[in-house]
């Protein structure tokens, strides 16, 4: 460690551990009913621990009168939480507020945003991980000038207990003598030892918390993933190891289920991107998990796999890359692994790609129907993305869609270089198993003495089917609240289900700064 580092032991603290929910992709979005008001909500998150979320609330509708932000921390009691901030109106604008948020700790949170106006009073729960995104490097100027105070404050100390050793006895006008001298010089020795032991012993700390930072610190995804393919008989397994180098071999990650699956797995083909797959491995003892493969070509997949860790609740996306055999034998074997019935998966070799450029692109399904994506301005970064698709059967009429894993659509975004992804819902891009986590605090914490509960929002009793709270027949539209992080080229996969079955649209596109 070097003498800058040394001296910051006397000042400043480093930053905790971290995770990442998503890869490159940290904002959180939420498009929904809050009580009365329709909403759009945009939580950018800080890059550093503590620091300020900014938050913004686009009302689509009737104007309330006040808007509220908390930060409700996980394992915090939510009687302990800071009092709400007061969203401010955008000048200017008619139906945008925004405000600010401090997130102290790193961990779970979950963002609650009340409006109240004449329709009445509404509030929502939005679950975020606090995490920070990298290690922020010390300007020169401002460690040459810590280096500096430390010296003045290390040599002014070992002066002031010498002089006071020296002088603090001696009668007003007194000599200085041998004595005074030698007791000055044997405090200033004393001292000089004791400040030389708390440095080493900062040192030893600031190494220590170092250390442990660095080893937790990760900017993307997390935690470590190994991924292998056997076959089996008639079928090939992907066998996925989960953590083993975060946690150790022995460990059963603890994960809280997602949509009633504890994995989300999305395995895209690398190079054409002409095979994907949404699947739901299943656990087969501690971090060890085990899912049959569909119909896939063979080749190498990149391997992007969503979870929710118990007790921290912070979401991630573990990733790999792995290579998927080609299936030799045609004999009639009994399967060795049953599906998930909510597996779904699509190939779509040589079939075009529709790219949005600023106008409606259309994506054509095997069966004739028809995916039409409706954006009509060039995607630009930070701003809206315009996901909002209709769904038409081959003669061109609206589709009825069916709930998907409970919600009216998946989604799932890669940049092309693999260093953004995402997978979207209606509702948003946050977990909902962290947000059933919440409700089920919030719950027990808001108990009144008679064990009644009281008022909150209950999104265990919520439909989560449609781009808003709740899914009616003849629905055929999607809406998916986004905003690309970064620049480049993406492929979007939009999967839907009608009837029983699921279909998966594909589009590509071009986002600009």
């Amino acid at each position: 460690m070097n003498g800058l580092k040394l001296m910051l032991v006397l000042v400043i603290a480093v930053l905790p551990w971290l995770g990442q929910a998503h890869v490159g992709s940290p904002d959180v979005f939420h498009d929904g009913e809050v009580g009365p008001y329709p909403v759009r909500i945009t939580i950018r998150m800080p890059t550093v621990v503590p620091g300020r979320a900014e938050i913004s609330v686009r009302v689509q509708g009737t104007q309330p009168e006040k808007v509220f932000f908390s930060p409700l921390f996980a394992r915090t009691s939510i009687t302990n939480a800071p009092p709400p901030d007061l969203g401010v109106l955008i000048e200017g604008e008619t139906n945008l507020y925004s405000g600010e948020l401090w997130l102290m700790s790193v961990g779970a949170y979950t963002i609650e945003i009340k409006l109240s106006g004449l329709l009445g009073t509404g509030k929502v729960q939005i679950p975020v991980s606090s995490v920070p995104l990298s290690q922020l490097p010390m300007p020169r100027f401002l460690g040459i000038i810590l280096v500096g105070l430390g010296v003045i404050l290390f040599f002014g100390g070992v002066a002031i207990v010498a002089a006071a050793a020296r002088e603090s006895v001696l009668a007003p006008g007194g000599v200085i003598g041998k004595i005074e001298r030698r007791k000055g010089r044997l405090a200033a020795g004393i001292t000089t030892v004791i400040l030389l032991l708390g440095l080493l012993g900062g040192r030893r700390w600031w190494n220590a918390d170092e250390a442990k930072f660095r080893t937790q610190l990760r900017g993307g995804a997390w935690p470590d993933l190994k991924a292998a393919v056997r076959v089996e008989g008639t079928q090939r397994i992907l066998r996925l190891t989960l953590g083993e180098v975060a946690f150790g071999s022995a460990y059963s990650v603890p994960l809280i289920p997602d949509h009633g699956k504890l994995l989300h797995l999305f395995l895209i083909r690398e190079g054409t991107q002409d095979g994907f797959a949404h699947l739901h491995p299943v656990r087969k003892g501690g971090n060890i998990f085990d899912v049959a493969l569909p119909a896939l070509p063979p080749g190498r997949y990149k391997v992007l796999c969503d979870l929710t860790m118990e007790g921290s609740v912070l979401s991630s996306t573990a990733t790999n890359s792995v290579e998927v055999p080609t299936l030799a034998t045609q004999a009639t074997l009994a399967e060795v692994m049953k599906p998930d019935p909510d597996d779904s998966w699509a190939v779509y070799a040589g079939i075009p790609v529709p790219k949005n450029s600023g106008v409606a692109a259309v994506y054509r399904l095997l069966d004739g129907s028809q995916v039409e994506w409706k954006a009509t301005a060039p995607i630009r970064v930070r701003q809206d993305a315009g996901l909002n698709f209709e769904v038409r059967n081959p003669s061109g009429q609206p589709v009825d869609l069916s709930p998907y894993m409970g919600m009216l659509s998946h989604a799932a975004i890669l940049r092309s270089d693999g260093g953004v992804f995402s997978h979207l819902h209606p509702t948003g891009n946050y977990s909902m198993a962290a947000q059933a986590f919440f409700d089920k605090k919030l719950e027990r914490e808001t108990r009144t003495v008679d064990g009644a509960v009281a008022p909150m929002v209950d999104h265990s009793k919520m439909d989560h089917s449609g781009g808003h709270a709740k899914h009616k027949s003849g629905v055929s539209s999607i809406s998916l609240p986004y905003e690309f992080p970064t620049a480049g080229d993406y492929r979007i996969w939009v999967q839907f289900k009608v009837g029983d079955q699921v279909q998966t649209a594909v589009f590509d596109t071009t986002v600009a700064d």
